[in-house]
């Protein structure tokens, strides 16, 4: 089923100092809390409101940028799932898949605009283009 809100409710975002050598760059999201609200959805469905943090950290020890909030999620096994939260502090497979890729996404977006700011590089690597050099003469060609 779909995460049909989310919300930011903290930014903590910072950098230590200036970007002289490479960077590791690791972003980790953290579900730290799911309750079931009752909200009207169509159809007979429960919704549970996951609290997570999604923190993006610069090593060696150069900045991060958290963010801390919760998003909405529908389903027809609420109380599934929150009996498994509440037991083993974790989300059934599916779940959990379903809402780290929406946080990477929604999160990552974010950091982009953010780390800008700071002047660190963007959490998510970005495709290059590099052009074509001429090849040497004594390369060989491949020949399939």
């Amino acid at each position: 089923m779909p995460v049909i809100g989310c919300v930011i409710k903290s930014i903590i975002a910072e950098r230590k100092k200036p970007v002289e050598d490479r960077l590791d760059i690791n972003s980790t999201p953290n579900i730290t809390s799911i309750e079931e609200k009752e909200i009207e959805v169509v159809g007979k469905q429960s919704t549970l409101i996951i609290g997570f943090e999604f923190e993006s950290s610069y090593k060696p020890d150069v900045g991060s940028i958290k963010l801390v909030g919760e998003l909405v999620y529908a389903t027809k096994d609420g109380k599934e799932i929150l009996k498994l939260w509440k037991k083993e502090e974790k989300l059934p497979d599916n779940v959990d898949v379903e809402v780290k890729n929406f946080l990477f996404k929604k999160c990552l977006t974010l950091g982009i605009n953010l780390a800008e700011e700071l002047q660190l590089p963007p959490p998510i690597a970005f495709p290059v283009i590099v052009p074509n050099l001429p090849k040497k003469d004594n390369e060989q060609k491949y020949i399939g």
